[in-house]
């Protein structure tokens, strides 16, 4: 069985509290396990430098550490369960997250003491912040938005947030330890309300008392307030307080000039507490003037401030309540927004999103350091470096988000360029990479007479059918360092259009090498063949109107599998460069001086030429997007319309090293929609 450390009380040493734990007290009993260990934590918080102590001193344990916060974990306490390799949240138990308080402030000191302990205080919170990032996978700022939120999560938003792993529904929690839960604005209102007569947390002279070895007064169990002690606390009768406050009336301290200074000072601390916070909660001087006068006491003032919190905002159930919590619509906008400011300055236009403006000006690096949360310098070359290097091997934004502009401004690139061969082909996009089925001119069975009884008859598909395949093609690429430092955006956009240009060229040499090779798996014959598929002119001639009406004829005398006359008429006529103006010659708009030299074919033809058809021969092409039409397929792997790059190096010494990946596939589907000329 694992051997457990209850960390159940305050965190640190108290003054005011009958139950702490210390980091010495933790350290002494880690140092007698050397295995793994659960740690049951049931805290309201406490000196934020211990909890920061303890959490170190789990994470450093060898064994593995399972947290289990049995009622309440908050504060410096919550920190501590985020040493946890399990952090459990029982039924009922809960967390609150916030910024580190300081104990010695008091409302007095001069303006630099107060910026001091400002410094200090942002330093132990960015400290926080970076351990409740790193456990929950926030950036620093959004797990600050949390802690000055002052969040309080049940055991499931624990869980969906990223501050424990998991939730057990089935074992209640334990009362939530003892605490001055006034000091949270977002505490339960039950646990704020029995919190009236516990020790607050100390004060600097309480401290300096307790670190001089004084006694502390020992003080009665507290109890729940009832309607007569709140009447005398707003009233400013409550005597405890009071005497805590002041040291006892001055007239008990006649006759002893120490304990006359030490009761002023005391009212004075009395007086700059009310003071602050009636600033803090937005009530004018004339509040605490009145409250000062009487003789209130600071406790009471919170009561009254609280109460009227309260009254205005309400509270809700801890169970399902709703909590201040940072999402990741924030991350993701400013993911999205950032990489459409890349893809425009790649491309030189004007971003897609107003989000994206503010990056516009932004060069690589310092998006990069934004994403990075990178706080150094950024002047010079290895400052840029180090930056892209932090940028690329963290749990950084930066690789996806340029990676995305990358593939967006390729995608561009490449869609500008158009292969002829998606003139004369069908598109269709497979889902796997085995051998894909289709459906021929004819395959799908034809419409059969209905008898008088109703009766309908079933025709079946043709048996014989032609596959197309998928292929996965890819390339290791990369944009060196020195683009990269040096921002230079013009010479990856050129290099994206290379790219993009690269693959429409490879697809339309792909194609064509698979077209002029072609053969239909239904009869074993090539796509063009002269004594079965009829397709094919019997002596090579020139592009004349006479050639054009035998190849039309053919065409139109096609036949489905079924005998169906298809009725087939060319509208694309696809050439060569050597027979590209004689194309264009005939298909070209004359008016002719007699009816006998009228060209039929003109504006009838669409002249397409590709630099991948050799020689002198020349095709006709059925529309691919009619019934029938399509001889050949080409497609890509569902839901990847182009080529995409992927990281796999982010960026090391040669710069961001990528694979440029593309799937693409070729098929015959047809012979009935095509006819060949070799061409003279």
């Amino acid at each position: 069985m694992d051997s457990e450390i209850h960390l159940y009380g305050t965190v640190g040493a108290s003054w005011w509290d009958e139950d702490y734990f210390t980091a010495r007290t933790v350290r002494e009993a880690l140092s007698k396990i050397t295995g793994d260990v659960t740690v049951r934590i049931n805290s309201g918080g406490g000196v934020a430098t211990e909890g920061q102590a303890i959490y170190t001193m789990l994470v450093d344990h060898p064994g593995k550490v399972t947290v289990v916060v049995d009622g309440v974990a908050a504060s410096a306490a919550s920190l501590i369960a985020m040493a946890g390799d399990q952090i459990v949240m029982r039924l009922g138990a809960w967390m609150l997250i916030h910024d580190p308080a300081s104990p010695w402030t008091e409302g007095r000191g001069t303006e630099a003491d107060h910026q001091k302990e400002a410094e200090i205080l942002g330093t132990i919170s960015n400290a926080y912040a970076d351990i409740y990032a790193a456990r929950s996978g926030l950036t620093r700022e959004e797990a600050r938005a949390v802690m000055r939120a002052e969040t309080v999560l049940d055991g499931a938003a624990a869980v969906e947030m990223g501050f424990a792993t998991s939730y057990d529904g089935a074992t209640q929690a334990a009362a939530a330890a003892r605490f001055d839960y006034r000091i949270y604005a977002h505490a339960p209102a039950d646990l704020r309300a029995s919190s009236k007569g516990l020790g607050r947390t100390p004060g600097k002279a309480a401290v300096m008392a307790m670190i001089a070895g004084r006694p502390r007064t020992k003080r009665e169990e507290p109890k729940m307030a009832d309607e007569e002690d709140k009447a005398k606390a707003i009233a400013g009768a409550d005597d405890e307080d009071q005497a805590e406050e002041t040291g006892g009336a001055e007239d008990k301290a006649a006759g002893d000039p120490g304990a006359v200074a030490a009761a002023r000072r005391a009212e004075q601390g009395r007086t700059m507490r009310i003071m602050n916070m009636a600033t803090m909660a937005g009530r004018d001087m004339e509040f605490a003037s009145h409250h000062i006068a009487a003789g209130t006491s600071s406790d009471a003032v919170m009561e009254i401030i609280m109460r009227e919190r309260q009254d205005t905002e309400g509270d809700k159930p801890m169970h399902g309540r709703e909590t201040a919590r940072i999402t990741r619509d924030e991350r993701t906008t400013r993911r999205e927004a950032m990489g459409a400011a890349i893809t425009a300055q790649i491309t030189r236009t004007d971003p897609k999103t107003d989000a994206a403006r503010p990056y516009m000006a932004m060069p690589l690096y310092e998006m990069a350091a934004i994403c990075a949360d990178h706080k150094g310098p950024m002047r010079s070359a290895a400052d840029r470096l180090d930056i892209f290097m932090a940028a690329a091997h963290s749990t950084s934004d930066f690789p996806g988000i340029f990676e995305n502009a990358l593939n967006k401004s390729m995608m561009e690139r490449y869609q500008v360029a158009e292969p002829t061969y998606r003139k004369i082909a069908r598109r269709r996009d497979f889902k796997d990479f085995r051998p894909h089925p289709m459906v021929r001119s004819g395959d799908f069975p034809r419409l059969q007479p209905v008898g008088e009884n109703g009766e309908i008859k079933f025709g079946t598909f043709g048996e014989k059918r032609e596959t197309a395949q998928l292929a996965p093609y890819a390339v290791g690429v990369g944009i060196s360092r020195q683009m990269m430092i040096n921002d230079d955006l013009g010479a990856i956009d050129d290099m994206l259009g290379d790219w993009g240009s690269a693959v429409a060229d490879f697809e339309e040499q792909t194609f064509y090498g698979f077209m002029s090779t072609a053969t239909l798996s239904s009869d074993a014959l090539a796509v063009w063949e002269a004594a079965t598929h009829k397709n094919l002119a019997g002596a090579g001639t020139a592009i004349t109107v006479a050639s054009l009406a035998t190849g039309k004829a053919a065409m139109r005398k096609q036949a489905s599998i079924d005998g169906l006359k298809l009725n087939m008429t060319p509208s694309i006529l696809l050439v060569g460069p050597d027979k590209e103006v004689e194309a264009l010659q005939l298909v070209t708009q004359i008016t002719p001086a007699q009816p006998a030299n009228v060209n039929p074919f003109t504006g009838r033809l669409e002249v397409v030429v590709s630099a991948q058809i050799t020689g002198n021969t020349w095709y006709l092409f059925a529309d691919p997007g009619s019934a029938g039409g399509a001889c050949f397929v080409y497609g890509y792997l569902d839901g990847f319309t182009g080529p995409r790059l992927r990281t796999n190096e982010p960026f090391g010494t040669q710069g961001w090293q990528a694979t440029l990946e593309h799937d693409f596939g070729t098929g015959a589907r047809d012979y009935r929609g095509t006819w060949k000329n070799p061409g003279a």
